[in-house]
């Protein structure tokens, strides 16, 4: 089985490397030189490894996606330059593998080889042992302001994909005001700020041991305690620990602060699906219709869902919101305030006290839509024909 290899660099380089890189077990499958046009590349191609000939600030920055969304494909860097400096940059993106360009034709291949040989093991590990997940889906719930129902959308999604038998960690990545803590009753000493002055480069097993456990097996990094303290989390520290976790959950949901800052920026560029959450008065959806504009720039359109929360009956129609917005209505959250408040106050969610609600029938479906799964529908089936739901419960 060949080794198949993209280079990564200007087309001067890649010739270089391409004639290097003569070997019955190497196969080049192609070239690129714009790093905005290599996740595409990989898509297109599989390479196992891609070997980079650039150092250059947006060349690493593409390092950095590489390493957080085409996890089965290897980046190596080949650089003259040794700089002590330079190098820290480069295993801060997630490259491990870097080797010197005076490097002769022989020592590449092997080193290539050997690379390829280690990382296919690794990740064949992870997967036999039941580690590495084979969903490893990153859900950003995001809103253009505070007050439109984001935080309450991410606890009980958390929760409904947990009860759904999925690993599921759940991040409050609203460093100043972040309430997730508070929303599902959970007392902790520890946040993302304690996590990161323990390690500023944090790995999964580390992350884990800061992490809260709800009663309903969701994995809860809070929010720092004061808002100051945010300021020492960084953009990239941020998308490591997700990129972290992938590794182990099912779900990461990631609840965002509301509008644009580093952070939420690059969680939209890691994320596998963005909830883009909308109140259905004009006023907010003006807000939305910015947001979408914006949001169009940072990532790719197609992992946008619109949801509309409060709906009531007269508020503004799904068709018309469609129509203002150019994207289609993806799920609609009923107006239960009432409800929704007093979870909250008591730091009881509504999918785990409530599961009648209008609100949590509307998560579960989005959550059936997600996972491809519905338990509780796999429940209420053989209830009917008369099986024990407490066999069917237990057996599970």
């Amino acid at each position: 089985m060949k080794v198949k290899v993209l280079l990564f660099g200007n087309s001067d380089a890649c010739n270089q490397l391409r004639m290097y890189l003569r070997d019955d077990e190497i196969l080049v499958v192609g070239n690129i030189s714009n790093e905005n046009q290599v996740l595409d590349e990989i898509n297109r191609s599989s390479p196992d490894i891609i070997l980079v000939a650039d150092t250059s600030p947006m060349a690493l920055r593409a390092c950095n996606q590489i390493y957080l969304l085409r996890p089965r494909s290897i980046p190596v860097i080949i650089t003259e330059n040794q700089d002590a400096e330079l190098l820290q940059k480069i295993v801060q993106t997630g490259v491990h593998h870097i080797l010197s360009s005076r490097i002769d034709s022989m020592e590449l291949i092997s080193e290539l080889k050997a690379i390829y040989s280690n990382e296919i093991n690794r990740i064949m590990s992870l997967e036999s042992t039941g580690v590495g997940s084979s969903k490893s889906r990153v859900v950003l719930v995001f809103g253009p302001k505070d007050g439109v129902g984001k935080t309450t959308l991410a606890v009980n999604l958390a929760i409904k994909l947990a009860q759904n038998k999925n690993r599921v960690a759940l991040l409050d990545y609203n460093m100043q005001f972040g309430d997730v803590a508070a929303y599902m009753g959970i007392l902790s000493k520890d946040t993302i700020v304690e996590l990161l002055q323990e390690q500023a480069n944090p790995n999964v097993d580390t992350i884990r041991q800061f992490l809260a456990l709800h009663v309903s097996g969701v994995n809860v990094l809070p929010a720092p305690f004061n808002p100051e303290d945010g300021k020492i989390v960084s953009a990239y520290q941020a998308e490591q620990i997700i990129a972290a976790l992938r590794v182990y959950y099912d779900y990461v949901i990631v609840d965002s602060s509301a509008g644009f800052d580093d952070i939420t920026a690059g969680c939209m560029e890691c994320a596998s699906t963005i909830l883009l959450v909308s109140g259905s008065d004009v006023p907010a959806l003006r807000n939305t219709k910015k947001s979408l504009a914006i949001m169009r720039v940072l990532t790719e359109p197609e992992k946008i869902k619109l949801v509309v929360s409060r709906q009531m009956d007269n508020s503004v129609k799904n068709s018309d919101i469609s129509r203002v917005l150019g994207v289609p209505v993806w799920r609609t959250i009923p107006e239960e305030s009432k409800l929704a408040m007093d979870a909250a106050n008591q730091g009881n969610p509504i999918a785990s006290a409530l599961t009648r609600s209008k609100i949590v029938k509307e998560i579960s479906k989005m959550v059936q839509e997600m996972d491809g799964k519905d338990l509780s529908a796999e429940v209420d089936d053989k209830a009917k024909k008369g099986f024990d739901i407490r066999k069917v419960i237990r057996r599970k």
